[in-house]
């Protein structure tokens, strides 16, 4: 019999809720900036976030790992350990990786029709990808929900308010991208300050044996997870003409919403099912995890199903055929891919990760499937709903039992 477990319940609640609001200001974001802008240059900031969306393969990554590790150690000086230790070497790779990525942006700008440097403006978010992810990671661990919730709608909060600001002096793109840039030095800030006790404390050695072989896997798993279910939007930008991938993207955000959206459940899970050593009750918060993200997407398709047109009204200011056609489809494509996301995780929690080398063929799969299938915006989005049911299926049997 499944036991329903409250500290996931109350603490995917209050992730839910938070993240549910961050979500609500970052889709208020997108409502304005599609106004705001015209398609084409709707479609670039479609393209630059889809990028941003990559990098968070690093954010992900560092915090999924700090969060493992913290999750079972109660010791403060310890943690502050871990906390300067991980700064300290996340600075200094960032910084290596936005110089090699300030050289392969002068290529990469001309494929994707896009001015260099604002494509590299957009690079300084790798920063942001390695350093506020250590701090959630500790209040993701330490269970501090609703600490991490705050963080996030606070930066969500900067970010719209500023673009909108920046966007109607006439910055265009430019300003969407350095707003989302000083929202994030904002959230950073913040959530240090959240860890004040932390790191007031005396710092005592943390042995975090293993750390190593543990951070690869999750970082090479979770970089496919993330070209997954971003790179959907560049590959329209290069196959499609600039206002068919702007009407594509219109859709594509609208039906990412699904995965923002349960990814909480994911991030309450995680800590929680790191904790357990009897296999059935990690067993018993996976199905309670599935079962809300089911409740989650069943509501979401509904509304995909029977109110298309109203969406991408709303969303967009006007109706788009286009877009409207391939709404429900794309919304079926982010709902696989949420439970293949939730699977992993679950599975990365409990160290269960041998054979993820052979995980890069899903999107090399994708990718294959959507240059091919790119005749128009219909066969592109069932490519897509094609890539993702393999995905999951991937999800479930190529890790270890």
């Amino acid at each position: 019999m499944v036991k329903i477990n409250k500290a996931l319940i109350s603490g995917s609640l209050i992730l839910l809720i938070t993240f549910n609001i961050y979500n609500y200001f970052n889709f208020i974001f997108h409502f304005f900036m599609v106004r705001m802008l015209s398609e084409a240059d709707y479609g670039i900031l479609a393209t630059l976030f889809s990028m941003l969306y990559m990098t968070g393969v690093f954010s992900e990554s560092i915090q999924t790992i700090i969060t493992k590790y913290s999750a079972s150690e109660k010791n403060s000086g310890k943690l502050k350990n871990l906390f300067s230790r991980t700064i300290k070497k996340s600075l200094k790779i960032s910084l290596i990786i936005f110089v090699v990525f300030a050289f392969v942006a002068i290529p990469l700008a001309s494929l994707l029709k896009i001015p260099y440097l604002l494509l590299t403006s957009t690079g300084l978010m790798i920063f942001a990808a390695f350093l506020p992810p250590v701090t959630r990671g500790l209040l993701q661990g330490t269970r501090r929900f609703k600490a991490l919730g705050l963080n996030f709608i606070i930066e969500s909060f900067v970010k719209l308010g500023l673009s909108i600001l920046l966007v109607l002096i006439g910055w265009k793109v430019y300003g969407a991208i350095v707003a989302t840039v000083i929202a994030a030095i904002v959230a950073f800030v913040l959530s240090i300050l959240a860890l004040k006790k932390i790191l007031k404390s005396k710092e005592k050695i943390m042995q975090t044996k293993g750390i190593y072989a543990y951070s690869w896997p999750v970082l090479f798993i979770l970089f496919n997870v993330m070209v997954f279910y971003s790179i959907d939007i560049i590959i329209a930008k290069i196959v499609f003409s600039d206002n068919i991938a702007g009407y594509y993207a219109i859709a594509s955000i609208l039906a990412k919403t699904i995965f923002f959206a349960t990814q909480p459940i994911s991030k309450a899970l995680f800590p929680l099912s790191a904790e357990k050593k009897k296999s059935k009750d990690s067993q018993h918060l996976l199905v309670n995890a599935i079962g809300l993200v089911f409740l989650c997407i069943l509501a979401s398709l509904t509304i995909f199903y029977f109110f298309p047109s109203l969406l991408i009204r709303i969303f967009s200011g006007k109706v788009i055929p286009e877009s409207v056609n391939i709404l429900f489809y794309l919304g079926i494509a982010f709902s696989l891919i949420s439970l293949a996301n939730l699977i992993i995780l679950y599975k990365l929690s409990l160290g269960r990760i041998r054979s993820y080398i052979i995980f890069i063929i899903f999107p090399i799969i994708e990718i294959l499937v959507l240059f091919f299938f790119s005749n128009n915006l219909t066969e592109y989005s069932l490519a897509l709903v094609t890539a993702s049911a393999i995905f999951l299926w991937g999800s479930v049997l190529l890790f270890d039992k």
